[in-house]
């Protein structure tokens, strides 16, 4: 009698190979990432100048078009691998935790060894660091007024910051005077300083966005594709040393003690906002959950806002003035974009800002309301135990995360001024929910502007890689973050994959 061969049949290839496939899209998005970096000074890369040993650079100087390449390259594949890795995760693909750990650390490691690449902020962030160490105010001081000193940091900050005071909170400050004492007169060494504390707390965020996810192999895998092996935020976030990875670490540390230590919350959530003003929105989600508890309530307020007045007491109330201020902006590829030529030709400059403001923040308070209502990624854990005790009030930590993906996702779609490394701020608590189709609106928002920001630095480029820049920030970004505003009210009736949710942190 014949038998079948007992060996694996084609019915396991779905799950193997998109798992393989999204691993290696994700190794060459971060190696295309890591070839551009190292290629030395570009369009996409703002000259360093100091000798220091780290961040590492050839100096071949490459044209406007190879790095523009290279990194839409990368961001492509980087979004596909994402793509691939959660389909493959449906279909039963796991990652090994340690491995997929140690693989993430080496990858943000090799964005800190590369100079900072896709927009020239973290010259300014030295140049405030610079300022506040000769003990003058970054927020009335500028680059410019460094440079007329013969300052060599100030003197290397570009457009379009050379003018600009920090509108950054007093802990952002702090940590750039930390970042310019170590580096000195070096703006190679204080860069290098900046994007190593941003590895740092990228790395603090990633174990603990861990250790608030459920103990599942899925969930766990979840957090580890689109955290630790997320190309989007290695090369955004760390590579370019921005704040908001900073901000982040201490919003996720604030909603890992949310349910067994409100007042600890409150000054872990008070610092994210003393680092940058739109993590207030962790403020917001965190006071939601507790809202059944009126000490709880009273403990994180009292955290938050104690943390909140310490730190501008060091600086002056005339820092949240140049927040205030900076409110106005609106920046390229953002749907408000679309709004600013019509109106200011109807009305002066800004009052035409100021309505586009008010409608941005409309438009934010109608989403999140609309997704806190209706969004799928709501509710798994209340659910499931609601069917064993109704009586039973919802876990906090679960009802902080799924808040705050609610308001971070909804101000990255309606916010007048936001760029790629602004998602931070979602893909964290995004990354600790139940699948849904926000993952995919996530990374196509992410991708788009990254791919809108690409090269990068604020220099003359070759007319037509200028005319298609332009087109990209000016045209196809803004029409795509309509099309994600309109994907993001329809896909509340998609359903979640079944019940998966962050775990209580004891």
């Amino acid at each position: 009698m014949r038998t079948e061969p007992t060996v694996p049949t084609v019915a396991a290839a779905p799950v193997v190979t998109p798992g393989r496939l999204a691993s290696g899209a994700i190794a060459v998005s971060i190696s295309l990432v890591i070839v551009t970096g190292l290629l030395g000074p570009s369009a996409a890369q703002p000259p360093l100048p100091g000798h220091f040993p780290l961040p590492w650079q050839l100096g071949l100087e490459p044209s406007p078009w190879l790095v523009t390449v290279l990194l839409v390259a990368a961001i492509g594949f980087g979004a596909a691998g994402l793509v691939m890795g959660l389909r493959a995760i449906a279909a039963g693909w796991r990652l090994a935790q340690r491995t997929a750990v140690v693989v993430g650390a080496v990858a943000t490691v090799a964005m800190v060894v590369i100079p900072p690449m896709g927009s020239a902020d973290v010259l300014v962030y030295a140049a405030y660091g610079r300022i506040a160490s000769l003990g003058d105010d970054p927020y009335t001081t500028t680059a410019t007024d460094l440079a007329a000193a013969g300052d060599p940091i100030g003197r290397a900050v570009e457009r379009p910051w050379q003018d600009t005071p920090s509108i950054y909170g007093p802990v952002a400050t702090g940590e750039q005077w930390l970042a310019s004492r170590l580096g000195g007169t070096s703006m190679q060494a204080t860069v290098w300083w900046l994007a190593a504390f941003t590895a740092i707390a990228f790395v603090v965020t990633g174990l603990l966005l861990l250790r608030l996810a459920d103990s599942t192999a899925r969930a766990r895998s979840r957090v580890l594709l689109l955290w630790w092996l997320n190309p989007l935020l290695l090369y955004e976030v760390v590579n370019g040393a921005h704040l908001d990875g900073i901000a982040i670490a201490f919003a996720v540390a604030a909603l890992a003690l949310v349910r067994r230590a409100p007042l600890g919350a409150g000054i872990l959530a008070g610092i994210a906002v003393a680092v940058k003003l739109s993590f207030g929105l962790y403020v917001l989600a965190l006071a939601w959950a507790l809202r059944r508890s009126a000490r709880s309530l009273v403990l994180l307020a009292a955290g938050a806002l104690a943390v909140f007045v310490a730190a501008y007491a060091t600086v002056g109330l005339h820092a949240l003035d140049r927040a205030g201020s900076a409110s106005r902006l609106v920046s390229f590829a953002m749907p408000s974009r679309l709004l600013v030529g019509p109106l200011e030709a109807l009305l002066p400059d800004h009052v035409a800002r100021d309505v586009i403001a008010a409608l941005s923040w409309i438009a934010f308070g109608a989403l999140a309301l609309w997704l806190l209502s209706h969004a799928p990624f709501g509710g798994p854990i209340e659910s499931s135990r609601a069917e064993v005790d109704p009586a039973r009030r919802p876990d906090p930590t679960h009802e902080a995360i799924r808040t705050a993906a609610a308001l971070t996702l909804a101000w990255s779609l309606t916010a007048t001024y936001s760029l790629p490394w602004y998602d931070v701020a979602a893909w964290a608590p995004i990354a600790l929910l139940a699948a849904t189709p926000y993952d995919w609106l996530l990374i196509a928002r992410t991708s788009v502007l990254s791919v809108a920001y690409v090269p990068g630095r604020v220099v003359d480029l070759p007319a037509g890689l200028d005319e298609l820049t332009r087109n990209l920030r000016g045209t196809v970004g803004p029409l795509a973050g309509i099309v994600l505003l309109v994907f993001a009210v329809i896909l509340v009736r998609a359903r979640p994959e079944p019940a998966q949710a962050p775990r209580t942190v004891n």
